[in-house]
């Protein structure tokens, strides 16, 4: 096992200390090169040191955890984001593909960060995954998830996937420019937009994006068409609960 050479940067001394602790006592293949107060700080330990990891704090004075990448064009580092955020912005890290550890800190959330980052180290950070973060947090709505697809991660608008078809355990998304495969059940995008008003589960097969409907059919069978073409079934015990979900988001 590789050694993970890894920097804590967070403004509370308090914070530093405890996280240090539980990395040293609970993931052995970390190491501990440095912390730091500051962004400014963590980026003078980064250039004068190989860092493969940062566990960044979000919230600190002067400048934000997200400002570390506006001095590296492209990362060489993973980043697991330590953050006392609301339910909301945990949402917004989830679908951007983001490693995070929720304060206060649970060991257990701790190792599977420090797993991931583990199994990811071998490829670079990609570097549009703050950008997407950033919008996501600064909409104030989620604009975009990150998809796993193959072996990378493609970043895709909300507003252009008509819908999710289940295949066994991945999925196929349907969007505007066609479609793709993710590595990921539909269950996993039904929980991660479960508070989006625009997705529904309409058939244990398909999760779809009401604003995009072009038809609701109640004739034979039930059912939304998008583009007078593509037609999906509703299943008959899912016709109550989306008719109320439509009504409640005015569209019915």
């Amino acid at each position: 096992m590789n050694t993970i050479k890894a920097l804590i940067v967070d403004d509370e001394l308090n914070a530093r200390s405890l996280l240090r602790n539980f990395i040293e006592d609970h993931c052995p293949e970390v190491a501990i090169i440095a912390d730091a107060e500051d962004v400014k700080s963590a980026v003078k330990i980064i250039n004068k040191n190989q860092i493969d990891l940062v566990f960044l704090d979000v919230e600190m004075p002067n400048e934000n955890g997200f400002a570390l990448f506006d001095y590296f064009n492209k990362p060489t580092f993973e980043t697991i984001f330590c953050t006392a955020y609301s339910e909301y912005a945990i949402k917004a890290f989830e679908v951007s593909a983001v490693d995070y550890i929720l304060k206060p800190i649970g060991i257990s959330k701790l190792k599977e960060a420090v797993e991931k980052v583990s199994e990811k180290l071998n490829r670079n950070l990609q570097p549009n995954t703050m950008d997407v973060l950033k919008e996501n947090l600064l909409e104030n709505k989620i604009k975009k998830i990150g998809v796993h697809i193959g072996d990378g991660i493609v970043f895709m608008d909300l507003n252009d996937i008509l819908y999710f078809e289940a295949d066994g355990s991945y999925t196929t998304i349907h969007h505007k420019n066609g479609k793709d495969l993710a590595v990921k059940k539909i269950k996993h995008f039904e929980d991660l937009l479960s508070s989006d008003t625009r997705f529904f589960r309409i058939h244990r097969s398909y999760y779809v994006n009401i604003t995009l409907i072009k038809k609701y059919s109640k004739k034979d069978g039930l059912s939304v068409t998008y583009d007078d073409k593509i037609l999906l079934p509703i299943s008959r015990e899912k016709k109550e609960e989306f008719e109320e979900f439509m009504q409640l988001n005015n569209i019915l």
